[in-house]
């Protein structure tokens, strides 16, 4: 009897090793979301473009950014412990933020002097999950922004401004809405931050260096929000979405984005339909292996 015992506590401890709890109450598997094998070496959005040099331990060194041909900043990148300094080569070496990183090289405070061609907002406080990837950003001392990873390492969606009634799902708080997303079954091969959120106030060439956290684990495929304010100000109906974005697939044969295309659909419905769709947006990206 006493051995019976001993074995059926022993089971109990390897049960409670191998699962944890997840947000919800339950048990699930224990999970390493796989990383990037590729990595930005330079992307075009319409005139505007980027490049990207990397030190030897993978993290950035260098941004230069242009227009229509011409560098008009090189963005270069200090590390030094747990802090980077940002100055701009072509002003002087002008300076443009202070980033406090994390044990993992994730920026969690971004301190600038002024506007930059970083962000707009003076300071950017930032949390992250165990894997890497974004879950809570304060600008200028209050929470503007939360994510949520479902459980691919894909973020399944970003809410603006609002937290409490974002995840507690409320349908009468004004103002309070979030990002969906879905994505393909392909592997986001280079990190390719196509669902960035965009109320961090970063830019998306920030998003590229890494130091605001990973990017989904597959390529996205569909992006609307949920939640939209009503017209008298004083609900919000989360069946609606004014418009739904669509990204074809455009991958090379390492799973690298290629170009980044996005279609807006007239309808209001959720899948999504290219027939009805017309181009909105357009990144054409240049990968490198890590």
């Amino acid at each position: 009897m006493k051995k019976i015992m001993l074995l059926m506590m022993a089971a109990l401890a390897i049960t409670t090793i191998s699962c944890k709890k997840d947000n919800k109450g339950g048990e699930d598997d224990e999970k390493t979301i796989a990383k990037p094998t590729y990595r930005v070496k330079s992307y075009t959005h319409g005139k505007d473009f980027f490049n990207y040099s990397w030190n030897a331990d993978g993290t950035i060194a260098k941004v230069e950014l242009g227009y229509d041909g011409s560098v008009y900043s090189i963005y270069a990148f200090t590390w030094n412990a747990g802090t980077v300094s940002v100055v701009d080569q072509k002003a002087d070496n002008k300076p443009i933020a202070t980033i406090t990183v994390n044990d993992q090289k994730l920026a969690t405070k971004i301190v600038q002097p002024g506007e930059s061609e970083l962000s707009k907002k003076k300071l950017i406080e930032c949390k992250y999950d165990d894997n890497g990837f974004l879950t809570m950003a304060k600008v200028e001392g209050k929470v503007n922004t939360v994510q949520v990873i479902d459980e691919d390492g894909n973020i399944e969606w970003w809410g603006r401004v609002g937290v409490e009634a974002l995840v507690s799902e409320s349908t009468t708080a004004t103002g309070w809405r979030r990002k969906m997303h879905t994505y393909y079954g392909t592997v986001n091969a280079a990190g390719i931050h196509g669902e960035w959120d965009e109320d961090v106030t970063a830019k998306r060439w920030f998003y590229e260096t890494g130091l605001l956290g990973r990017a989904s684990a597959n390529i996205m495929r569909t992006a609307w929000w949920w939640g939209i304010v009503n017209d008298d100000k004083t609900a919000v109906n989360p069946e609606y979405a004014a418009k739904l974005a669509y990204y074809p697939l455009d991958v090379d044969a390492n799973n690298c984005v290629k170009k980044e295309t996005k279609l807006y659909d007239t309808k209001e419905k959720y899948e999504a339909d290219p027939s009805t769709m017309g181009p909105d947006d357009e990144y054409e990206f240049v990968c490198e292996k890590i």
